[in-house]
């Protein structure tokens, strides 16, 4: 397989052949980037300053982005939850072919070269060879990501304290992997037992031979590890973990979204509560195990906290069960623009059971914007190949209350040497056209991808003119060169039946299993329904919609009076091809004005105020 892909998701019928629709790996990681973004190197300095005691045991459940700094020395592995859809436990470690900082590593090449580490801290094992020290792991290959290739491989190596040596006890050679597998090594040479011995692991990466398709090219050869363990007294066949844990993320509050502006949830409350929140609990061990759990949901800004009633059932012996909290939290819709609540699903096991699993937590915000994703790229879409010059990309919202778009966030991955940067791009809406889009409604021209340096990896692109919209919409882009725009793609969030695209033939429904990271931006004001009464104090207020316009355009403020104005109408030439002075208050009349991009001027008669809007004519 090409390794400048993940998956060729689909080939369009014979007549658009070379036209298709791709997902490709994430390239760099914008989280360790944004969480190192004032570090200097991946190493760093330990708060410990001796060798830890067994049991050393890790399942990356208690870490995000960085290796736990109390158990490991470096920071190159991504901590994370979305980078497998069957992980052990509520975490693990994910190595791959980029350095610490999202970047590529400056000895990358198309030859086997070392990519990231993970090194543990010294841990003391002055034990002798009769006391069984084994080292147990699960590791995977892909994942969610890039799959390692033959030739790329995992490694792990001792450390010997005397001679300040690593020597390799095992490796794995890239290939594909369906589920973790759990691996167990005797640590009995005496080369090792010492005070001070460490562990690492290591992937040897490789770039594609084949660069043809720069603009493809991303971060590759994804390694994933989980449950950690090193102690004593084990044996070859102590394989069975004596734990009960939670597994994945905590699921959204909302039934189709992961996020809704504040100003909305109150108008989507009965539809998008979801009556549930979601988990998964795994028990590894051999017995049954009897196990209670609970929810807490608290808002992040005030003491107002909602605990759930502890329930108890049986978990037979290596079983992996759904189970969905029920909750009577009552949002508090009038405090604040916005709102967040911490949720915390807690398990309450044995005394022997390890208990940092048995927590999730889940921040669920209520901002300005819509959102299907869930914050995390894990590949990268795009439309690749002829005919996709002109294209453009669709996804589906509902808006729940009439109100004012005022922009839309994009999550664009980077590229190799940043070659997307150069691509513009248009962003459009369009309206409901039974369940596809329609006609389009605003476009805006210019715009050019920019990464993100914030957490929130998101770029905001604000409109010219906010955009009255009330039901059901559509909001994208269109393109302008074949190259991929790249832009993040959730693998974890199955969106499908609300990604579109349209290669000048009409809208096809996506087939890519995924979430297209594109987010509407809502104001807290709508546009007016009445007419205030006094003059404008900026043009912030003036608004014009819609813009594309076809027939009508209505112009209006969000304060003020609409009578006492003079509209003009003028092509780029400076000509006038509309004057009027009826009030703001009537739609105006524009189908006699050719298509086209035209300056709309509004004069005060009483002041001699002027206001101008640049608008699009468009049939």
């Amino acid at each position: 397989m090409n390794k400048l892909f993940i998956t060729i998701l689909f080939i369009l019928p014979l007549t658009e052949a070379l036209s298709q629709e791709i997902i490709l790996p994430v390239s760099g990681n914008q989280d360790a980037k944004n969480y190192y973004l004032i570090e200097s190197s991946g190493s760093k300095k330990s708060s410990i300053t001796d060798t830890l005691d067994l049991p050393f045991i890790d399942d990356f459940s208690d870490s995000e982005v960085e290796p736990n700094p109390l158990k490991w020395i470096d920071n190159y592995a991504y901590i994370n939850n979305r980078y497998s859809k069957n992980p052990v436990t509520a975490g693990m470690a994910t190595l791959d072919s980029y350095n610490f900082d999202g970047s590529p590593y400056p000895q990358a090449s198309s030859k086997s070269y070392i990519a990231d580490y993970l090194t543990s801290l010294p841990i003391n094992l002055l034990y002798s060879g009769s006391d069984s020290v084994y080292l147990s792991f699960f590791y995977l290959a892909k994942g969610l990501g890039d799959q390692p290739e033959a030739g790329d491989s995992l490694c792990l190596e001792f450390y010997m304290v005397d001679s300040s040596e690593w020597v390799r006890v095992w490796s794995a050679e890239g290939k594909a992997m369906s589920d973790f597998k759990r691996i167990m090594i005797a640590v009995d040479d005496d080369r090792f037992l010492k005070k001070g011995f460490q562990f690492r692991f290591l992937n040897y990466a490789s770039l594609p031979v084949n660069l043809d398709y720069d603009d493809m090219f991303g971060n590759l050869d994804h390694w994933h590890l989980d449950y950690i363990k090193l102690d004593r007294n084990r044996n070859l066949g102590d394989t069975v973990l004596r734990d009960v844990s939670y597994v994945k993320r905590i699921s959204s509050m909302l039934n189709d979204y992961e996020s809704i502006p504040w100003s909305h949830l109150q108008s989507a409350y009965i539809e998008q509560r979801s009556l549930f929140i979601n988990t998964e609990i795994t028990n590894l061990d051999s017995a049954d195990r009897n196990v209670s759990k609970y929810i807490e949901i608290k808002n992040t800004n005030n003491t107002n906290t909602y605990k759930s009633v502890a329930t108890a059932s049986d978990m037979p012996a290596g079983s992996l069960s759904g189970f969905s909290f029920d909750y009577s939290y009552l949002f508090e819709f009038n405090a604040g623009d916005v709102a967040s609540y911490s949720l915390r699903t807690i398990l309450q096991t044995d005394a022997f059971d390890y208990k940092v699993n048995d927590t999730l937590r889940h921040i669920q915000v209520f901002d300005k914007y819509y959102a299907y994703d869930d914050g995390s790229a894990e590949g990268g879409y795009g439309l690749n190949g002829q005919g996709t010059k002109n294209a453009s990309v669709a996804v589906h919202f509902e808006a729940f209350k009439p109100d004012s778009l005022r922009a839309v966030d994009f999550y664009f991955n980077q590229i190799k040497d940043s070659l997307n940067l150069n691509y513009y791009f248009y962003l459009k809406l369009w309206d409901n056209d039974n369940g596809k889009p329609g006609n389009l409604i605003y476009e805006q021209l210019g715009l050019k991808p920019i990464y993100s340096t914030e957490l929130n990896k998101y770029t905001r692109y604000e409109l010219d003119t906010p955009v009255f919209i009330d039901g059901d919409f559509f909001v994208g882009w269109g393109k302008t060169v074949d190259k991929i725009s790249n832009i993040g793609f959730d693998l974890n969030r199955i969106n499908t039946s609300n990604n579109f695209y349209n290669l000048g033939s009409g809208w096809q429904n996506s087939q890519a299993p995924g979430t297209i990271m594109i987010r509407p931006v809502f104001s807290l004001l709508p546009l007016p329904t009445s007419a205030p009464e006094s003059l404008p104090s900026s043009e912030s207020n003036f608004l014009v919609y819609p813009n594309p316009a076809d027939q009508i355009l209505n112009i209006s403020f969000l304060q003020e009076d609409y009578s006492n104005f003079e509209i003009e109408i003028t092509d780029l030439m400076g000509r006038i091809v509309l004057k009027s002075n009826q009030d703001l208050n009537q739609s105006l009349n524009i189908s006699g004005i050719k298509e086209g991009v035209y300056i709309l001027s509004l004069r005060s008669l009483k002041s001699g105020i002027r206001m101008n809007r640049k608008i699009l004519i468009r049939r």
